[in-house]
């Protein structure tokens, strides 16, 4: 038996992403030395990640970077989405976060997205709630919600999410947020209607 199936699963899991990564991203570290390590964010969370043309699998991963000179490149794809590349230095990889916004093929060619600004996610996840997309226009929403609290349309963004989802308390809580942000709200009668409907 091979010494990480010896392993118990989630252990095994963390050996088997470390041998992905390994593989990926260069030759194995000395004896002693450890490699520093970058971390890939991709949205929407189940996309496909690639370093260099290796396959990591499934959403975010941490990865070693176990050579400053060397330019990695990132890639994430998605059905229903434009892939995403990043191309990175490995010194100004090592130790930071890589992150990779795909952009829905319903948002338009020139839209460009990046996963710390805000205006760019919300946009993304009014697409997807076109689309029907609910549960991918809910983790873009929710990042844009994370770097813009206090931003009305977020909120109506997450409510209108949470409530294509079935959440209907959930939903409820955004609405009401969004009208506090926006009490001059042109749509404030139909949003307290959807809160008096979802509370009930």
């Amino acid at each position: 038996m091979s010494p990480v199936r010896a392993l118990p699963l989630p252990l095994r899991c963390a050996a088997a992403v470390w041998l992905a990564s390994s593989a990926c991203a260069g030759t194995a570290p000395e004896r002693g030395e450890r490699a520093a390590r970058t971390y890939v964010e991709v949205l929407p969370r189940d996309a496909e990640v690639w370093v260099d043309g290796g396959p990591l699998g499934r959403g975010a991963h941490e990865v070693a970077v176990r050579d400053p000179g060397h330019v990695y490149v990132f890639r994430a794809s998605a059905a229903g989405f434009a892939d995403a590349e990043r191309a990175v230095p490995g010194a100004e990889a090592a130790g930071a976060r890589v992150g990779l916004a795909l952009r829905p093929l319903g948002l338009g060619a020139g839209a460009r997205l990046d996963l710390d600004e805000p205006g760019g996610l919300a946009s993304a996840a009014a697409a997807l709630l076109r689309d029907g997309r609910a549960s991918d226009a809910l983790d873009y929403a929710a990042r844009a919600g994370e770097l813009a609290p206090r931003a009305p349309a977020v909120h109506r963004l997450l409510g209108d999410a949470h409530r294509q989802l079935g959440h209907r308390q959930r939903a409820a809580r955004e609405y009401e947020q969004y009208l506090q942000e926006a009490p001059d709200a042109r749509d404030r009668d139909e949003v307290e209607r959807a809160v008096e409907e979802l509370r009930r």
